[in-house]
């Protein structure tokens, strides 16, 4: 069987060069080969996050980035407020939990953006509060959290502000300086486009402060960020305990310019946003209605409601693995039973794959079910939407996009 092209919230299909980088020698994690490919994809990664902060990135996926960040901002105890409306949100909360953190959830319906009122209220109401946790972007349910109000609120309430950016990260607008983020984490295969295998934690002057005064002992070794912190300080070229996965690092440090000389990090969230409108657009087109509204949307995957007739989400997903080589994501929790996740990261944030997944919805639909699409969205109807608002496009070697 023919690979399928994925369009999932991770992992990818990453561009030519990137997994052309992927595929180099093993270097070593020291040395004149390494060393300059190192410091400048550290100083990308700062680009893409918008700060001066310390950045640290580890062999971990972005689960256990966030394990170290939770256990290095946090000890045992301590009152943690935590927005809860995803499935991710409760992947944060488990972690929180599994460091005996006090964690107050802060509900809120799935598909909608946390309420910052409602946990202004809550924070009003405790004292000898640690700190705020909040996920960016949750792909669980395509809904993206207002974090610059969560960072204001953490500054009215003189707290630290923990944020999971691991899907949010690279594919929209998150300057972590200007909103004062004290911990922002990602991982490399999302937004960064590249395979799994990289945590990526931002750690600010504040947080570095609080992570000194902390209690150190639930740590362990690796995943103690102190530990990190002393050899940034002690080697800048050299900052990290154990070997580096130095694969992964070049592919990234390759996506990472591919990123930002190619396309510019606005020209791709550009591109991220228009998959987005294509995705939605389309998709209404077809009857099956985007879970979230416009205004607080993910822009790296969209959920969306399968046709009112259709019997299951699996006939859908099936179909378009089986006739169009094309695989989407089934939902979590409570919305399993009739929604489905598309990813538009990557390869999957082109028209090359949008348009292909698109039409493979409507042959599903007119083949499977029989059903009429009205005048003017036809095949050719969809390859119009798809094209509508494209980003500027310029071929290199690889086909990638400016």
């Amino acid at each position: 069987m023919t690979r399928p092209k994925l369009l999932l919230p991770g992992p990818i299909d990453i561009w030519e060069e990137t997994l052309e980088a992927l595929s180099r020698q093993v270097l070593p994690h020291y040395g004149d080969d390494f060393n300059p490919i190192w410091l400048e994809t550290v100083s990308m990664v700062k680009e893409i996050f918008q700060t001066e902060n310390d950045v640290i990135i580890m062999t971990a996926p972005g689960s256990g980035a966030l394990d170290a960040a939770v256990a290095s901002l946090f000890e045992p105890q301590d009152k943690v407020f935590a927005v809860n409306n995803g499935p991710f949100a409760g992947r944060l909360i488990e972690i929180l939990n599994a460091y005996n953190c006090e964690v107050i959830p802060i509900d809120g319906e799935w598909g909608l953006p946390g309420d910052v009122d409602k946990m202004r209220q809550a924070l009003h109401h405790h004292t000898n509060v640690a700190g705020i946790a909040v996920v960016a972007n949750d792909t669980g349910v395509g809904v993206r959290n207002p974090v610059e109000a969560y960072a204001e609120l953490a500054r009215e309430f003189d707290l630290p502000i923990f944020v999971d950016g691991v899907s949010a990260m690279g594919g929209y607008d998150i300057p972590v300086d200007k909103w004062g983020l004290d911990i922002a984490v990602t991982s490399s295969n999302k937004a960064l486009e590249t395979a799994p295998g990289l945590g990526i934690i931002s750690v600010s002057d504040r947080a570095w402060d609080i992570i000194n005064s902390k209690n150190k002992a639930h740590r362990g070794w690796y995943y103690d960020l102190g530990r990190w912190k002393q050899l940034i300080d002690q080697s800048p070229t050299n900052p990290y305990p154990t070997t580096q996965a130095t694969s992964l690092i070049v592919s990234l440090h390759a996506s990472l310019k591919r990123i930002m000389e190619k396309e510019t990090l606005k020209g791709h969230w550009a591109r991220y946003a228009w998959a987005q409108s294509a995705v939605r657009t389309g998709l209404r087109a077809l009857a099956c209605h985007p879970v979230v509204a416009d205004d607080a949307a993910s822009y790296t995957v969209t959920t969306f409601r399968i046709h009112e007739d259709m019997r299951s989400v699996g006939e859908l997903r099936d179909y378009l693995i089986a006739h169009h080589g094309i695989m989407v994501a089934n939902a979590m929790g409570s919305f399993e039973n009739r929604v489905l996740r598309a990813g538009h990261m990557g390869k999957a944030g082109s028209q090359e794959y949008i348009e292909p997944f698109l039409l493979g919805v409507e042959d599903f639909l007119r083949t499977v079910y029989k059903k009429d699409i009205p005048q003017g969205l036809s095949l050719e109807g969809l390859r119009e939407t798809t094209k509508q608002q494209i980003p500027k496009r310029s071929k290199s070697s690889s086909g990638g996009l400016r």
